[in-house]
This record gives structure tokens, sequence and C-alpha cells, in this order.
């Protein structure tokens, strides 16, 4: 008995184990559905661009000057203060001659001396008591008293300070009284006429590239709100000014304000003529961005294929990107945030 009931057990068994590989086999054949994504395309174009460049300068002189006094002495006299007009040549201070002055007399002394010695040097060749090397030695101390006496009266002639160009008086450095070493400048002097004042802003590599000498600019100052000043590109620094490797640019006025002052702020607005050709995409298309990187992404052989692209500038509702690769004729725009790479695509009309 026991043992048909354990036969029959183990026909069941087998039957169920029948039943169910069958059923494995028929789920194995039947394949799974491939998740499909709708996606919207639309064309890579290209466009024309001359991107505005808009920076911030200020306002310098083009004529500086610091005079000095050639030789070293106290200060007699100042002529002029800070603030004070001068014009270009004018007297602005003067040394205590006595020093200098007596230096052009003994200067003046031995050249005199000089010239009697080789005057009696030659007598004495001539009656054959000196040598001709005696005499020539006498001509050399003429020579070197003569420069001497050069060098004595330049000193004095530039032992006072004269202005070297026509300005305002923006500082004072030394004063009636004070020992001035040679070289040490008196005053400051800043040209301050219209075609004096010009505008330095500092620009990066890529905007540098894009100006050049004669651009027309426009140039905003606050002193004046709402104006605008016509100006140009006027020099390009061919140096960096800093380890940012920021470039200097000079701009000058063609139509000046009414006044300026060395110091003030002034926005330089300018659209390089230069133009170049970007290709650009939909800002639809940007899946994420640092800033300066961007994926997308577009179709091929019916598969999403994903790429990054360097983005050069903001174009109203379109992105300027950098290169232009043969196989990115259109990128995906609605249901591109869903897609991952090489997913399945069907394009919606």
């Amino acid at each position: 008995m026991n043992n048909q009931i354990l036969i029959v057990l183990s026909i069941s068994m087998l039957l169920a184990s029948c039943d169910r590989q069958a059923v494995d086999q028929e789920e194995k054949q039947v394949s799974k559905p491939e998740l499909v994504q709708y996606v919207k395309l639309e064309k890579v174009s290209e466009a024309s661009s001359s991107q505005a460049i808009d920076v911030l300068g200020v306002v310098t002189s083009k004529t500086q000057s610091t005079p000095a006094f050639k030789t070293g002495g106290v200060i007699e006299k100042t002529y002029v203060e800070e603030g004070d007009r001068v014009k270009k040549g004018q007297l602005l201070a003067t040394l205590i001659m006595t020093e200098i002055d007596a230096g052009v007399a003994q200067a003046e002394e031995g050249f005199a001396k000089a010239n009697r010695d080789l005057d009696r040097a030659k007598s004495l060749y001539a009656d054959s008591v000196a040598t001709l090397e005696q005499v020539q030695n006498a001509e050399t101390g003429v020579t070197i008293a003569s420069k001497n006496l050069d060098i004595a009266r330049f000193n004095q002639k530039h032992s006072e300070v004269r202005a070297p160009i026509s300005g305002r008086v923006v500082k004072q450095l030394l004063h009636q009284g004070e020992v001035a070493g040679p070289g040490l400048p008196v005053y400051a002097i800043l040209g301050v006429s219209k075609t004096d004042w010009k505008v330095t802003a500092n620009l990066v590599d890529r905007d540098w590239a894009k100006i050049k000498t004669g651009d027309p600019v426009s140039l905003v100052l606050d002193a004046y709100p709402g104006e605008k000043f016509k100006g140009k590109v006027s020099d390009k620094a061919v140096i960096a000014t800093d380890a940012s490797g920021s470039l200097e640019v000079e701009f000058s006025f063609v139509t000046p304000p009414p006044a300026l002052a060395a110091g003030m702020v002034c926005r330089v607005e300018t659209t390089p003529g230069q133009k170049a050709s970007l290709m650009t995409i939909p800002i639809e298309a940007i899946v994420k961005s640092n800033g300066s990187v961007a994926t997308i992404f577009t179709i091929e052989n019916g598969k999403a294929k994903k790429m990054e692209v360097e983005i050069l500038q903001l174009l109203g509702d379109r992105v300027a990107i950098a290169g232009h690769p043969e196989d990115m004729s259109e990128v995906v725009t609605i249901g591109a945030m869903f897609l991952e790479d090489g997913d399945s695509v069907v394009v919606s009309k």
C-alpha cells in the first residue's frame, strides 16, 4: 500500500515539473517589448554674430610728467602750487645757485690755466727746453678743462625746473628750502586738454582679438546720465597686464564731454566689425550644463547619441556652440530630458 502511494506521488511531481518547464519555455519564447522614447528634433543652424563688448574702464590722461632738477641742491623758490595750470616751458622752481655758480667759476679758471700752460709749453718747446710730449700733455689738459667747463655750464643751465608739457599741477612733491636730489621729481603735471583724455580697459583675450584699432565705440559716463559719447579704439596692448591674462586696450574720445577728471569710471560699449559664423542650437536642446560645456542628444540609426559641446554665447532663445560636427545636423529638443545614451527613439512630426 505504501509503495503504491509513493509511486503516485512521484508521478504527480514529474507531471508538475514538466508543466513548469513548458511554461518557462513559453515565457522565453515571448520577447519583452523594447522601451521606445518619442522625441522631437530641430535643425542646427548657422548665424553671423558680432558679439557686443561691454566693459568698464578708467579715464586717464595721455600726457603726464614729473619734472625734476638735473643737479642736486637746495630749492630757492617754487613758482606754482597744486591745482595751478601751467604752459609748456614755464618756470616752475629754481635752486640756490651759490654752489653751482662756484663750480662754473672754478671750471672757467681751470680752463684759463690750461690755456696758459699750453702757451708756456709751446714756447719752451720752440726753445728746445720742453719736449713734444709735454706740449701734447698740455693740449690734452686744455681739452679736459674745456669739457669740464661745458659740464659746469650745462648743470648751471639746468638748475631750474620748467614745465615739459601744458597741463595742471596735480601734486607738489618738494617745496622751498628742501634739498632736491638729481632726478627727484618736484611736481606731477597732468595734461587736461580735451585731446589729452583717454579710457583704458582690460579685456579678455577673446574680446581683445575681436576688435581692431580704429573701431568705433560708445563711451558712457555716470557724470553725464543718458548721454553716449563717440570714441574709437586707439591702441591695443601686446603683452598681458597681469597673471589673469587680460590685455589693456586704449580708447580715445571722438566727441569729448564738456569736462573730465582722471579716475572717472567709464563704460565702453562696442560691436566689433569682424563678424563670425557660429553654429547655434535651441536652448531647449541642452540637458545639463556647467556654464561652459553642455550635454545634448542627437539621433543616429534610430538611437539616442549623447554629445558634449562647448558653449560660446547665448543668442536669445538659441545657444552658439564651438565647432562644426559633421554628424550633427539636428538635435533633440522635446524629450531630451528623459533620454539615456543608446535609447531607441521615434521622431514625432
